[in-house]
């Protein structure tokens, strides 16, 4: 048994390939930001589209990064913090440093939010770079920023991730872990759900931001990739498959439309989870696909590729074009906005993004070479 399967350090087998680009991956992360573009452009028709979105991105992320700590416990028996969290900064600090500087230089030369008005600038630029948009502050920060939230909760998952996974790799206590920390993350949410129906009905933006109210969707893609082996076995047929991902579709799309749902309890605790359920087999049957997928979802491949840009830059982008508004865009103006946005992440993806992917091969180079000479 190998630790994919849910053994111990010590009888993992080593990898020596890395896993190539899966097209699957890529046509989920383009949907999921394709739901947020929606979700973002007509918030009073797609109501639920912008958190389906965000929840198929935690678990496919789950997924991924727990797959690349088994990685480096495979095949150097410990993860390698200092590698991973370079690699973290590689992959989002230059599209993060790009759109917060745009945003500073616009709102100081232009005020088109009011924010230097506000004198909020520098506390917003404290806030995303922090990764502090999912708690709440003793301050206030501009509505652009307003999707960083979910930056924020990933990167504090990924703060405490690794080393209670290698804790539980060293004693085969994943089950354990996975079952704890879900548990932890749904009392807390519970907690804060009840609290704010108690005290604070209005404070629904502050309860769906906070890091426990979706982290159980990096628990469930974490479970998934942990035990990779068992849940491709789920779906090794093809009727099965199709019956799957026509279910699981249905069921995002049929919560696209789901009313207030980042105000109602009612997602919080059905909602949401369904999606994760739904989401999890998705990414199951992207991960285990091993044909290739078809050409027409080359589209969708093709934005989940600049998903992270896109995510970006949308909301400030519709907030720029409509006044600072967030309400439903006229047609022109949504289209314009989707336009533009994907514009902006493309050319993210080959200037900025692009440094990025060439500082981590360099780095890797030379973290190789420190590695060789100290043995």
């Amino acid at each position: 048994m190998t630790l994919l399967a849910g053994g111990t350090v010590a009888t993992a087998v080593p990898q020596t390939t890395e896993r190539p680009r899966l097209g699957g991956l890529d046509v989920l992360r383009g949907a999921a930001v394709g739901a947020v573009l929606l979700g973002h452009s007509w918030p009073g028709i797609f109501q639920g589209a912008g958190i389906v979105g965000v929840i198929v991105f935690f678990v496919l992320s789950g997924y991924l990064i727990t797959g690349v700590l088994l990685r480096d416990v495979e095949r150097h028996r410990e993860i390698r913090y200092g590698r991973f969290y370079a690699h973290r900064a590689f992959r989002l600090l230059p599209a993060l440093i790009a759109f917060l500087g745009v945003y500073a230089i616009v709102e100081l030369a232009a005020d088109v939010l009011g924010d230097r008005s506000k004198g909020i600038i520098g506390y917003t630029l404290l806030a995303g770079f922090g990764h502090l948009k999912d708690i709440p502050l003793p301050f206030d920060v501009s509505m652009a920023i307003g999707p960083l939230w979910t930056l924020a909760a990933e990167e504090q998952f990924y703060l405490i991730w690794p080393a209670l996974l290698v804790w539980a790799l060293r004693r085969n206590r994943q089950a354990r872990l996975l079952w704890w920390s879900a548990a932890v993350v749904l009392s807390l949410m519970t907690a804060t759900v009840l609290a704010m129906l108690v005290l604070a009905p209005h404070l629904h933006s502050l309860v769906y931001a906070l890091p426990t109210t979706w982290g159980l969707g990096l628990i469930v893609g974490s479970a998934l990739r942990l035990y990779r082996n068992h849940m491709f076995s789920w779906f090794s047929g093809d009727r099965l498959r199709r019956a799957a991902l026509t279910g699981s579709i249905l069921v995002l799309a049929a919560l696209v439309f789901f009313p207030k749902a980042n105000e109602t309890p009612v997602f919080f605790f059905v909602g949401g989870p369904l999606a994760m359920a739904a989401a999890a087999v998705l990414v199951v049957l992207a991960a285990s696909r091993t044909r290739p997928m078809p050409t027409w979802t080359r589209p969708l491949q093709a934005l989940g590729t600049v998903s992270y840009a896109a995510y970006l830059w949308n909301y400030i982008v519709i907030l720029w074009l409509n006044g600072g508004s967030t309400a439903d865009l006229p047609p022109l103006v949504a289209v314009s906005a989707i336009v533009l946005t994907l514009l902006i992440a493309v050319i993210s993806w080959h200037t900025v993004e692009r440094l990025g992917r060439m500082a981590r091969e360099r780095f890797d180079r030379h973290y190789a070479a420190a590695q060789d000479r100290r043995r």
